[in-house]
C-alpha cells in the first residue's frame, strides 16, 4: 500500500542549555549570590509549579560555572534514586563522588578519595552498600572496611556520623583553590514524601560548612506537603514543615509566568528553530534577549544582520498560538510544548490523510479539545447536519448581537466555561470542522458516526491478547485492509491506552502491524509517542521498539534513553538497548 508518512515536528520535554525564556534575568542574581564571598554556605530554591522551566534554569547556572576552575559543580537528581531506599546515603556519595571526579591533580585526588572512604564509614551500611550497589560511586572500597561497617559504631569514633563535618572540611582543606561547591538538585518535588526528607536531611549534613552552596528546583508547595506526610508520624503538622524548610532554604525564588508577549517570543523560537542550525537559533535567541532587556516590542521583530531569520508563516502560527494559549492560561513552557507537539500530530496525520485545515482553526479547536472535552464531545457526537446550527447558537450565546443574540441560550451538553473560547477569533460558524472532528474523533476515542467495523475491533483485541499465534494472524489481517481503513484502526489501536496504565501491549501490537505494514511506521510512531509516552512507557515497551527494525521506532529508542521525565528503568532500558544495537 502507498503512502506518504508524515513529517512531524516534536519538541521534547528535556532541560535547554540555550536559553529561550528570558531566564538570565533570574541565572544572573543566582549566580552573583553562589560568587558572593561573605554568604555561605547557602540553600537557594527556584520555584515554580511542574513544566515553569526550573530544570533549564539549572542548565543555565551550570553552563555559567563551566570554565571557572574555582567552583565544582555537581549535579543530582533524587528523583531517580528515590525508590531505592538510600536517598540521604546516595546523595551524600554523589556529592563527594562528584568533588572527586573534578581534581586534575592525581596526587590531590588520591588524597581526597582517602578522605572521602572516611566519610563513607560514617554512613550507615544500608545506605553505603546501596550507593555501592547501585554504581553511585568510582571509590575503591577495602572488603575488610566494608566488612566493618556492620559493627556497631563508637559515638566519637572516625565512624561515627557526630564527626562527618568535621571530616569533611578536611577534605575541602585538601581543595583549597576551590572557592565552592555549588550542588544542583533536581526534580525533588516529584520524590515520594520520605525521599524529600532524606535529601533535605542529607543537605543539613553539609550546611555548617562554608564553601557549600545548594540550588534545589522544586515547587515550594509540593515539598512542604511532602515533608508534612513524611513527618506526619510525630504529628507536627503543616506549620513545621513550612518552619522546618524555612530553616534549610534561606533565599526562595519563584520564577515568573509567561507573559503573553514572551509566550509568543517562546513559541516562534521553536518554531523557528526547527529549521535554523545551532547556531543561528543562539543568535535568534540573544537578538530576542537583548530587545527584551530593552523594553522593545515585539521580540520576535527586526531581524536585519541575523544569519536567518523566521518565515513570515512561523511567526503568524506564533501569533495566533500564543492568542490562544495566553487567553486559556496556558502558561508554562512545559505545557506550550505539549500543546505545539498535540498541534503538530494533527497537523501532520491531517496531511497525511489529505485533509486541508487552517491552523487558525485547528489552534482553536485543539484548545476545545484540551480544555472543555465534555463540550468537545458534545460537538462531536452531534448529526453532521445539526454542527453549523449548534455552532452558530454557541457563538450567539458568548457574543451575542443584535436581537437574536440577547435571546440566545447555551445549547444543551455545553459547559458554561466555553463562553470566553467561543467570543475568540476566528469564528468557526461558517467553518467546516468535519475534517478535524473526525481526525481528533479517532486520536482521542470520541464517539463519532464513523467508526471501524466490528470485525477490525475484533482484530485488535487480538493484537493485544496475549497469545502471540492469535497477535500474528491478527496483524496479518490488519494489513490487508486499506489504506484509509488501517489508518482509522491503528488510531482505535492507540485509543485503547486511555484504558491502561501500562502501554507495553499497544506498543507491542503497533510493532507487530507496522513490522507487516511497512507504510504505517511513521504513524505507529507518532502514536507511541502521543498516548504511550510518559508513566505508560515500560522497560518491556522500550525492548519492543528497539527489536522493531524500522527507523521511526528505533529513534523513540534514542528520545527516551534522553528523556529524564521518564521512570529511571524505562531510560536505562533504552541505553541498554541502544548499547545492544550500536546506537547512541
Amino acid at each position: 500500500m502507498a503512502a506518504t508518512p508524515p513529517q512531524i515536528r516534536l519538541w521534547d520535554d528535556n532541560p535547554s542549555t540555550l536559553d529561550l525564556l528570558g531566564f538570565d534575568a533570574v541565572v544572573e542574581p543566582i549566580v552573583a549570590a553562589v560568587r558572593e564571598r561573605n554568604v555561605h554556605p547557602l540553600t537557594l530554591s527556584v520555584q515554580s509549579p511542574w513544566g515553569g522551566g526550573k530544570s533549564t534554569i539549572l542548565k543555565l547556572i551550570e553552563a555559567e560555572f563551566e570554565d571557572d576552575k574555582s567552583c565544582f559543580v555537581v549535579s543530582t537528581n533524587p528523583w531517580a534514586y528515590d525508590d531505592h531506599g538510600d536517598v540521604k546515603g546516595t546523595l551524600i556519595s554523589e556529592i563527594l563522588h562528584g568533588i572527586q571526579s573534578q581534581i586534575p591533580d592525581p596526587g590531590i585526588k588520591k588524597k581526597v578519595t582517602e578522605k572521602a572512604k572516611e566519610l563513607l564509614g560514617r554512613v550507615s551500611w544500608s545506605r553505603a552498600a546501596m550507593a555501592i550497589a547501585k554504581g553511585a560511586l568510582t571509590f575503591q572500597v577495602d572488603p575488610d572496611q566494608i566488612a566493618g561497617i556492620f559493627e556497631p559504631k563508637d559515638p566519637d569514633g572516625p565512624e561515627s556520623m557526630a564527626g562527618f563535618n568535621d571530616a569533611y572540611k578536611e577534605l575541602l582543606a585538601l581543595i583549597p583553590e576551590v572557592e565552592r561547591v555549588v550542588v544542583l538538585v533536581d526534580d525533588l518535588d516529584r520524590c515520594l514524601p520520605d525521599a524529600v526528607t532524606a535529601t533535605l536531611e542529607a543537605i543539613k549534613l553539609f550546611l555548617s560548612t562554608e564553601k557549600m552552596v545548594f540550588v534545589l528546583a522544586a515547587d515550594q508547595d509540593m515539598v512542604r506537603d511532602a515533608i508534612s506526610v513524611s513527618l506526619d508520624g510525630a504529628r507536627r503538622g503543616d506549620v513545621f514543615a513550612k518552619r522546618y524548610l524555612e530553616k534549610i532554604v534561606q533565599l526562595p525564588i519563584a520564577l515568573p509566568r509567561l507573559s503573553a508577549i514572551d509566550a509568543e517570543a517562546y513559541i516562534g523560537l521553536l518554531i523557528a528553530g526547527r529549521s535554523m542550525s545551532g547556531t543561528e537559533l543562539q543568535a535568534l535567541a540573544a537578538h530576542v534577549r537583548a530587545r527584551r532587556n530593552t523594553h522593545q516590542t515585539p521580540l520576535l521583530d527586526d531581524f536585519d544582520g541575523l544569519p536567518a531569520e523566521p518565515t513570515e508563516e512561523d511567526l503568524s502560527l506564533a501569533a495566533q498560538l500564543a492568542e490562544g494559549l495566553s487567553a486559556d492560561r496556558l502558561s508554562n513552557p512545559r505545557q506550550i510544548k505539549r500543546f505545539l507537539n498535540a498541534f503538530g500530530v494533527r497537523e501532520s496525520i491531517a496531511r497525511a490523510r489529505g485533509a486541508t485545515i487552517p491552523p487558525g482553526l485547528m489552534i482553536k479547536m485543539l484548545l476545545l479539545e484540551e480544555l472543555h472535552r465534555s463540550s468537545f464531545n458534545t460537538l462531536a457526537a452531534a448529526p453532521v447536519q445539526e454542527r453549523k446550527t449548534l455552532l452558530a447558537r454557541w457563538q450567539a450565546w458568548a457574543k451575542p448581537t443584535g436581537e437574536e443574540g440577547e435571546d440566545a441560550t447555551l445549547p444543551d451538553g455545553i459547559d458554561e466555561t466555553t463562553k470566553e473560547w467561543a467570543a475568540a477569533p476566528p469564528s468557526v460558524t461558517n467553518e467546516n470542522l468535519d475534517p478535524y472532528l473526525t481526525l481528533a474523533a479517532s486520536l482521542i476515542n470520541v464517539s463519532m458516526g464513523a467508526q471501524v467495523s466490528d470485525e477490525v475491533v475484533a482484530l485488535i483485541n487480538d493484537l493485544l491478547g496475549e497469545s502471540q499465534a492469535a497477535r500474528n494472524v491478527a496483524a496479518g489481517s490488519l494489513s490487508e485492509r486499506g489504506e484509509d481503513e488501517q489508518l482509522a484502526a491503528l488510531d482505535v489501536l492507540f485509543a485503547t491506552t486511555k484504558r491502561t496504565e501500562d502501554a507495553e501491549a499497544v506498543v507491542r501490537g503497533a510493532v507487530l502491524w507496522a513490522g507487516k505494514t511497512p507504510a504505517l511506521e511513521q504513524a505507529a510512531a507518532v502514536g507511541v509517542e502521543t498516548h504511550c509516552w510518559g508513566g505508560r512507557l515500560t522497560p518491556g515497551a522500550i525492548v519492543e521498539l528497539a527489536n522493531s527494525g524500522r527507523a521511526a521506532l528505533v529513534g523513540l529508542v534514542r528520545r527516551a534513553a534522553q528523556d529524564t521525565a521518564l521512570h529511571p528503568s524505562t531510560q536505562a532500558a533504552a541505553r541498554d538497548e541502544l548499547e545492544q544495537i550500536g546506537g547512541n
